[in-house]
């Protein structure tokens, strides 16, 4: 047990020290940890030789779990207002359309029999939530039309689709197989079962408003785990529940939410490390080479011919741009869950698996490599970027309300702070001087720091929570996406009490006539 412990720390935290190191040459995260696992193989510089494909399996759909789970809790539905339709068709349709298509090009043009060619396509159906996050997010790539929030959406919900492909071919081999009727109860049930644990779970937080950051983090794995294997147990996706679920429960307010999203990131990026250096470890490269032409056509077919198709098909009548048809044609990387898939093919059929499988690696190691590379270029390319937004806040751990709030204070020459040192100064607890203006220069202040006249001082202090009436008062800045923008106070839900409005360096007290502006700051009372 301590030899698997010490091993598995020195992994993640080699792991991230060459990432640190690479990112700043552009190359993809997810590529650093297959190398790892590559250099610790049978035919790498370690040369362990491991082979076990069931504990591989088990491993990888434990961690896809939290990886599917984090991409519906992190992505922020209010600014996928007007694509969600294109990415729920683009998830579910254009899963289905890709791994038919891909299967007819494996069994008519590198001449495969049906069996594999079709378990090619389930495999390599879906898109990389993981990738698609992370260089959105390394690379600050804002997109127009919304469409930053359309990848997301897509890639974080389609893997269940090509689960359920996968294992309905898997099945189909060994016969008596009612394709309709497993469809219905995988995508029904994991729906009913998601939705349920979501109500129950969004009702439980709310009535514990103000229980730490820590127990929330406890609740809502408890609620991750128990809705998947419940899902499973009556014969649902257990993968579409937990994103369904994750979806309904990052979308609501709670307390200290940054930090509970913040804390399923890193257990996220864990477990992209884990799925991947086994990836690494359970490859040969040289067995996968064998596979290298067949896998690099696959990867050019679907990558220049059948993505492309597939977009437009689908998404072309939905008023999308030239641009955005294109940019999301090329972002159809594949990942994670592709691995995750062919690891089930080899458990279940050795001899079809591992061509399977060694296809997927060479697809996914050139698709994260030269997709994921090129995506910042290609949304140039097709004049996608969005110069004044900010893609943060298309997922759930950018937040525009604060778990502290700023004060300013103009020292004038009568003040009792002149003269003084700003160890001697006498705050409230939990307040701090964090910068003084002087003379349009800005200084952040010691102890020693005196205090002159005409300083202008900033503080910051707690955000107010009554913790015995659950009440909290919050800031939200209103953007041209905001659900408050344009509307007058009378317009809003009777929940939703806005004690003040910031505006133009004004405070001002709404009535029910006052209309809220874009750029406006309104100071919320959440009871």
């Amino acid at each position: 047990m301590n030899n698997i412990l010490f091993f598995s720390s020195i992994v993640i935290i080699i792991s991230i020290f060459i990432y640190r190191y690479l990112s700043k040459f552009g190359v993809p995260m997810l590529l650093v940890f297959i190398s790892l696992g590559m250099i610790f193989g049978v035919n790498g510089i370690f040369k362990i030789d491991y082979e076990n494909y069931e504990l591989s399996r088990d491993l990888c759909s434990f961690a896809l779990i939290y990886i599917i789970f984090f991409g519906g809790f992190g992505t922020n539905l209010s600014m996928a207002r007007g694509i969600i339709k294109k990415s729920l068709i683009l998830s579910s349709l254009g899963v289905i359309f890709t791994s038919l298509l891909t299967g007819l090009f494996t069994h008519y043009i590198l001449k495969l029999d049906w069996h594999t060619s079709f378990l090619i396509g389930s495999v390599l159906g879906s898109t990389d939530a993981a990738s698609v996050f992370s260089i959105l997010r390394s690379h600050k790539l804002n997109l127009k039309e919304n469409t930053a929030s359309l990848l997301e959406i897509e890639s974080g919900s389609n893997d269940p689709f090509a689960y359920v492909l996968t294992i309905s071919f898997l099945t189909l081999s060994k016969g008596g197989l009612n394709l309709p009727l497993l469809l219905f109860k995988q995508v029904f049930f994991g729906l009913l079962v998601g939705f349920i644990f979501a109500e129950i779970s969004c009702s439980l937080i709310r009535k514990l408003h103000n229980i730490d950051s820590g127990m929330s983090m406890a609740l809502i794995t408890g609620a991750l785990l128990l809705s998947y294997s419940t899902s499973e147990f009556i014969g649902g996706n257990g993968y579409i529940t937990v994103y369904l679920l994750g979806i309904l429960v990052g979308n609501i307010k709670f307390n200290k939410k940054t930090e509970v999203v913040s804390f399923f990131n890193g257990i996220t990026s864990i477990m992209q490390i884990l799925i991947f250096f086994l990836l690494g470890l359970l490859v040969n490269p040289l067995e996968a080479l064998k596979y290298a032409v067949p896998a690099i056509l696959i990867m050019i077919a679907m990558t220049l011919l059948i993505r492309p198709f597939v977009v437009y098909l689908l998404i072309g009548p939905l008023k999308s741009s030239r641009g955005q048809k294109l940019l999301v044609s090329w972002a159809g990387l594949r990942g994670a869950a592709s691995v995750v898939f062919a690891i089930l093919v080899v458990v279940a059929n050795k001899k079809t698996g591992m061509i399977v499988f060694n296809i997927a690696f060479i697809v996914v190691l050139l698709s994260i490599a030269i997709q994921g590379s090129l995506l910042p270029f290609f949304s140039r390319k097709f004049n996608m970027i969005d110069e004044e937004g900010d893609v943060l806040k298309t997922f759930n751990d950018y937040s525009d309300t604060e778990d502290v709030d700023f004060i300013t204070a103009e020292i004038d020459g009568t003040h009792k702070w002149v003269g003084k040192q700003v160890k001697n100064l006498e705050f409230m607890p939990s307040v701090l001087l964090v910068l003084i203006i002087r003379n349009g220069q800005n200084i952040i202040p010691n102890g020693d720091t005196v205090i002159e006249k005409g300083d202008r001082v900033v503080l910051c202090g707690s955000s107010f929570v009554d913790r015995d009436t659950r009440i909290n008062l919050y800031e939200s800045v209103v953007d041209k996406n905001s659900n408050y923008k344009n509307k007058s106070i009378r317009e809003l839900d009777k929940n939703i009490l806005i004690v003040l409005i910031k505006r133009n360096d004004e405070a001002m007290i709404p009535s029910g006539n006052t209309t809220i502006l874009e750029n406006d700051t309104l100071v919320l009372l959440d009871r």
